[in-house]
């Protein structure tokens, strides 16, 4: 038998998911694939070309000449253009192959609950650019997260960076990983497969902090300032 993938449908549906990967041949995955990432690519595109994320470079304009700035700005869509790829690589690929690891289950398998995950992600990102344009500003936290509230009571900026990462969404992800593993294996021991699962998104979240503290603006910066020293 075969079912075809409906991005929408298995959203809500992770049983169902489940039980027709183990029962039948799925059809049209390719090109959902195909679709999410260029979405995810197109996203980001935007996002940068919008201004979110170029807080690096509009500092330059007033240094070098309109040539370098947009050398520069073409360099910037080049780097977010590849981040997007490992974004979206990660969170489909890389995520998938940890759960095989843990639980067994193949990795074809995982790839259509991952496939929904990084497309739920690519959603929030989405509604938080759309808010931003409609304000005309961006923050450097997620209104969908626990960052504004950390704002307002920690000084920490590798803390509020933290809580910044466990989202709405995070939360989202988090159950229906386990509704799908949980229907997948038969796995009986709930809270068990929950922590570990909890302690994946933690152990992400706390990885994401760390790379926001790379002052990458400053190495920008210098590379950029020595590349027009040399002309």
């Amino acid at each position: 038998m075969f079912f075809d993938f409906k991005f929408w449908h298995f959203l809500t549906d992770p049983q169902q998911l489940s039980s027709r990967l183990q029962t039948s041949e799925m059809r049209g995955f390719n090109k959902r694939v195909a679709a999410v990432f260029l979405f995810g690519i197109l996203l980001f595109v935007f996002r940068e070309i919008w201004g979110m994320g170029t807080e690096s470079i509009t500092p330059l304009l007033p240094t070098m000449t309109a040539t370098d700035y947009t050398i520069a700005r073409y360099a910037s869509l080049v780097g977010t253009i590849l981040w997007a790829l490992v974004y979206l690589s990660f969170h489909f690929f890389g995520f998938a192959y940890i759960l095989s690891l843990l639980t067994a289950i193949p990795f074809q398998k995982l790839l259509p609950m991952q496939l929904l995950m990084t497309g739920l992600l690519l959603i929030e990102k989405t509604l938080v650019l759309i808010v931003f344009m409609m304000k005309g500003a961006t923050a450097s936290v997620s209104f969908l997260s626990f960052g504004p509230l950390a704002v307002t009571f920690l000084d920490s900026y590798y803390l509020i960076l933290f809580l910044n990462q466990l989202t709405i969404t995070t939360a989202l992800i988090l159950t229906f990983q386990f509704r799908f593993i949980r229907s997948y294996s038969g796995i009986t021991e709930r809270k068990g497969w929950f922590w570990i699962l909890f302690g994946i998104h933690i152990g992400m979240a706390l990885i994401v902090a760390s790379v926001g503290l790379i002052p990458f603006e400053s190495l920008f910066h210098s590379l950029v300032e020595r590349g027009v020293g040399h002309e």
